[in-house]
């Protein structure tokens, strides 16, 4: 009788650790599920972002930051710890360097120039960072959006008329 509690004991425990461990790997996928969705959701709205600020310095108007903020306030509540301090230096950077083009502060296409390379490495930061974190292999070394570099103003150019 001893024998037959103890086999019954022994698959029940057997049964709850296996429930407790597909529960835990149940939340782990969730957790990660949600994380590459906001991940994904600060990428496109900072491209998004990034393209309505042109148009507002080009065509004048003003940037709708709603959706953006939702993409940062998502990786905030769901991401780990350095994905939102990525996601934060990330805002930093378009905010700082898209009020002079809003506002009409300048018109000089290379100041756009420098500060697009700016968003789009604060960008690849953001990207390399939710990898890392996701597991999703090799950091990337270009942004997703690939731009030749800025000519090297000390050289002189080579162009034609």
């Amino acid at each position: 009788m001893v024998s037959i509690v103890g086999s019954v004991l022994v698959t029940l425990s057997g049964v709850v650790a296996g429930a407790v461990l597909a529960n835990r790997s149940q939340k782990q996928h969730k957790t990660r599920d949600r994380q590459i969705d906001a991940c994904a959701a600060v990428v496109a709205e900072s491209t998004r972002a990034q393209v309505a600020i042109r148009r507002a310095w080009k065509e004048g108007g003003a940037v709708d930051w709603t959706a953006w903020n939702i993409a940062l306030g998502t990786v905030s509540l769901v991401g780990e710890p350095p994905m939102v301090t990525a996601a934060a230096r990330m805002d930093e950077v378009f905010w700082r360097h898209s009020n002079q083009f809003i506002r009409g502060v300048t018109h000089d296409e290379r100041a756009w120039d420098r500060a697009r390379d700016l968003m789009e490495a604060a960008r690849l930061e953001f990207i390399n960072v939710a990898r890392g974190i996701l597991d999703a292999g090799q950091p990337m070394t270009e942004a997703p959006v690939r731009r030749p570099p800025l000519p090297d103003p000390s050289e002189p150019s080579s162009g034609g008329g």
